[in-house]
C-alpha cells in the first residue's frame, strides 16, 4: 500500500464539509451512496481491518489524519462557546424525542453556542437539523420534520460492505432512500446555522448527517469520543439513548468529578422517566457527586426550554 492508493488525505488543514464527503451523491441515482467520498473511505477502512489495521503504513496514515483533524477542530472551536448533545442513533425521525432534540439545538444555536454532536442518525441528526434551522421560523422546521418522518428509521447497514470490500447493493439502495430527503433539505436551505459533527468511520456504515456544516471525522472512535466530550465546555445534554449514550454520561461524569478541565460543566439529562427508571443513571450520579455539585450543575428535566436555559446561563468563570 502506498500514499497514492489512499482514498483520504492524511494531512489536512481543515475539517470536512458535507459537500466534500458527499461528493458523488445523486438524489436521483439510487446507487450513488456507495460512490461518495465518505463511503469509499469507509470501504477502505473495512478492507484494511477496521479498528486494527494490519498494515503499519495504514495505521500511521490514519493516526496522522486523526491528529490533523484534531488540530483543524481546535481552529474551528477557537473563541466559540460549545455545547454538545448526545443521544441514541436509532431515535426515529417523526417522534417527539427527535423533535425535542431539534428544538433544543435550535435554541442553543440561537443563543450563540456552537452545537456539537456525533455525525450519524437519530439524536445526532436531529441536533444538526435544529442548528441548521436556527435562522428559520417554526413553520419551516415543522415542515421538514414531517418530511423527514416519511423515512423514519435508519436501515440496518452494519454489513453493507464485507471484509473483501464487496458491497451489498440492496443495503446501499436503502441507505440512499433514507439519506435522500435530508440531503435535499440541506441543499436548499437559505442561511444555514452552523454546527460541528464529530463522527467516526468506526461507525461508517451509518450515513454522516448532511445537516452538519462542519465535520471532524476520525478513524479512531476512542479519540473522537473523548474529544467530543472535552470540547463541550458550556455543557452536554443527554437525550434518551442506550449503551453508547450511557457510556458518554459516565465519561462526562468522570471529567467533571476530577475537574479534568478545571470546571464542572453542566449535565442535562433530558427525559426524567427515562434516566431515572428505564436507564437509572440519575441515582448513580447523585451518589457520585457532591450534593452541591449535583444541585448546581446537573439538571434532570422533560422541558426543552428549561434545558436550553440551564446550558445557556452557565458561566464557567464563577
Amino acid at each position: 500500500m502506498r500514499d497514492g492508493e489512499l482514498p483520504f488525505q492524511p494531512i489536512r488543514w481543515d475539517v470536512y464539509r458535507g459537500e466534500e464527503l458527499y461528493e458523488g451523491f445523486d438524489p436521483e441515482d439510487s446507487g450513488s451512496f456507495v460512490k461518495t467520498v465518505d463511503f469509499r473511505i469507509y470501504r477502505h477502512v473495512v478492507m484494511a481491518g477496521r479498528a486494527a489495521p494490519g498494515d503499519r503504513f495504514e495505521r500511521m496514515m490514519q493516526a496522522l489524519h486523526d491528529q490533523a483533524i484534531s488540530g483543524a477542530m481546535e481552529r474551528v472551536l477557537d473563541g466559540q462557546r460549545v455545547a454538545a448533545i448526545m443521544g441514541g442513533h436509532t431515535m426515529p425521525r417523526g417522534t417527539s424525542d427527535y423533535a425535542s432534540v431539534a428544538s433544543l439545538a435550535r435554541a442553543l444555536t440561537r443563543g450563540g453556542l456552537l452545537v456539537c454532536a456525533g455525525g450519524g442518525p437519530g439524536a445526532m441528526e436531529a441536533s444538526h437539523l435544529g442548528a441548521m434551522f436556527s435562522n428559520q421560523n417554526d413553520h419551516e422546521l415543522t415542515d421538514v420534520l414531517a418530511r423527514l418522518g416519511a423515512e423514519p428509521e435508519v436501515p440496518e447497514l452494519l454489513h453493507i460492505v464485507d471484509p473483501r470490500g464487496v458491497v451489498d447493493l440492496e443495503m446501499a439502495e436503502r441507505a440512499h432512500r433514507w439519506l435522500r430527503p435530508a440531503f435535499e433539505i440541506a441543499g436548499n436551505i437559505a442561511q444555514p446555522g452552523e454546527s460541528l459533527a464529530v463522527p467516526t468511520w468506526h461507525y461508517g456504515h451509518e450515513p454522516s448527517s448532511p445537516f452538519a456544516t462542519k465535520i471532524a471525522k476520525y478513524f479512531q472512535n476512542s479519540i473522537r469520543e473523548d474529544g467530543l466530550l472535552a470540547v463541550a465546555g458550556q455543557g452536554i445534554v443527554f437525550a434518551p439513548g442506550r449503551a453508547g449514550t450511557l457510556q458518554e454520561i459516565f465519561q462526562d461524569a468522570a471529567q467533571n468529578y476530577y475537574r479534568s478541565f478545571n470546571v464542572f460543566s453542566p449535565m442535562v439529562l433530558l427525559d426524567v422517566d427515562y434516566w431515572t427508571t428505564t436507564l437509572p443513571a440519575v441515582p448513580l450520579l447523585k451518589s457520585l457527586f457532591k450534593a452541591e455539585d449535583f444541585e448546581r450543575r446537573v439538571l434532570v428535566t422533560d422541558d426543552v426550554a428549561q434545558a436550553a436555559k440551564f446550558i445557556l446561563e452557565f458561566d464557567g468563570s464563577k
